[in-house]
């Protein structure tokens, strides 16, 4: 091997480090206890207790951190164990609202009750510090949003925001529509589409991330606690890894210097990532 040949190796070698070293992302669940109601129908919760904790085995086996947020209107008996599981584990818990409404369809005032009815109920299993993550992504415009915006602040929320949404309720009602019987055999094909998809999203992301801080990705991805991440999220976790990525804390891609690009992230709430 002549010099040249030499140099350009070790550019190749240095450029891919380089890249890798800036390629972060950490995994946000949302709607904790699960996706849904059991009504409290022993079957139901069961189904829903095993599936829980297939995501929380996932997160345990790779160990890697993980953030989930909380409808606290939707806590079913026996789900709080759950809960303190996953932050026993380590993981970190907020606040998903009381009742999951979007702000577009309630006042700011009825908003801003049903965020406070969910942090006097999570108070006692949230953790430090206090991520709040809007129903649907949801924060509206102009006076409505900047009034739910100053009682955030004013409960020392930090907003959490997304960066690739893994449209994931897609995929999951796909798996629903299967029946029972004929899943096992679905599962690869579905899985197939489903990385593909979340992949997808995660170079639309990077492109944006390059275009401000070349050489970098700090990504933030969404799933939600549902059938289809039971069986996936290991296979996502795996995914990200082997395409250099690592997977950190909430806390880390929030407090760097670089800023994650989110397509509706506004100077107010970066402000307020700052507090």
């Amino acid at each position: 091997m002549n010099i040249k040949s030499i140099v350009a190796a070790m550019f190749l070698l240095f450029s891919s480090n380089l890249l890798a070293a800036g390629k972060e992302i950490a995994i946000t669940i949302d709607d904790l206890p699960f996706v849904g109601s059991a009504n409290n129908d022993p079957k139901k919760l069961q189904r829903e207790h095993d599936r829980f904790m297939a995501i929380l085995q996932a997160l345990v086996d790779h160990k890697v951190p993980a953030t989930g947020f909380i409808i606290a209107g939707s806590i079913e008996k026996g789900q709080w164990e759950l809960l303190e599981e996953f932050r026993n584990q380590g993981f970190q818990l907020g606040n998903h609202t009381y009742s999951h409404r979007s702000l577009n369809s309630v006042t700011p005032e009825k908003y801003i009750e049903d965020v406070n009815k969910a942090d006097e109920i999570l108070s006692r299993i949230m953790t430090s510090p206090k991520y709040f993550r809007y129903p649907y992504l949801a924060e509206s415009k102009g006076e409505k949003r900047e009034k739910v915006y100053q009682f955030l602040a004013e409960k020392n929320y930090t907003i959490a925001p997304v960066t690739i949404d893994s449209k994931d309720f897609i995929f999951n009602n796909q798996l629903f529509a299967i029946p029972y019987r004929l899943r096992p055999q679905s599962l690869p094909a579905l899985k197939k589409r489903y990385l593909n998809y979340i992949w997808g999203q995660t170079l639309k992301a990077e492109a944006r991330s390059n275009k401000l801080h070349p050489g970098t990705s700090k990504q933030i991805l969404l799933i939600h606690a549902n059938l289809i991440n039971s069986h996936f999220l290991g296979d996502i976790i795996d995914m990200y890894q082997k395409n250099g990525y690592r997977i950190v804390s909430l806390n880390e891609i929030i407090n760097q210097e670089n800023m994650p690009v989110a397509g509706e992230v506004s100077g107010v709430v970066r402000s307020l990532f700052k507090q």
